[in-house]
């Protein structure tokens, strides 16, 4: 007679738990540096490495009496360099991310129109879609445009109560 015997095995190792649970947390890193304070705080970082880089140097040549009361001031002078430009780095911080944002998103928008366009050439019904919205988009403008007098030809109003005139390109 045959007699099977289950032993029971762990379906998951502490060891990859822990593994997977680290790389968790590498993953939120750039989510939390790049936060609001984040920006302010690797520009600060940079600064110091700059101050001590310098520091460095002057201790160097410095007599042994003196490095205790040299590191002392350095630090005096870069905490009250940091407290005192705190509000600039953190506004250049924002500065340079938002800048980086919209060169991204402008970025993102090239490749998203040369794709449709791309399809648009290999597909005619995309290219229909295409020409009659930029013809929609013509007609808006040419009614919005101002006539000689100076008003508008069409009330903006009448424009908006027609369907095809909310969705142009």
């Amino acid at each position: 007679m045959t007699r099977f015997i289950n032993t029971p095995h762990p379906d998951h190792h502490h060891g990859a738990d822990r593994m997977e649970a680290l790389m968790d947390a590498v993953q939120h890193v750039p989510r939390d540096v790049l936060g609001k304070r984040g920006a302010a705080l690797l520009l600060g970082s940079a600064l110091a490495a700059a101050v001590a880089a310098v520091a460095y140097e002057v201790m160097d040549s410095a007599a042994e009496s003196h490095l205790l009361m040299i590191w002392m001031a350095l630090w005096i002078a870069l905490f009250a360099v940091l407290a005192l430009f705190a509000d600039t780095l953190r506004a250049a911080g924002q500065q340079v991310k938002s800048s980086l944002d919209g060169w991204s998103r402008g970025f993102a928008e090239a490749r998203a129109d040369q794709r449709l366009w791309a399809i648009a050439r290999q597909d005619g019904r995309v290219m229909a879609d295409l020409q009659s919205a930029m013809s929609r988009s013509e007609a808006v403008q040419d009614a919005m445009a101002p006539a000689a007098v100076g008003e508008p030809a069409v009330k903006p109003t009448a424009l908006m109560s027609r369907p095809h005139a909310r969705y142009h390109i």
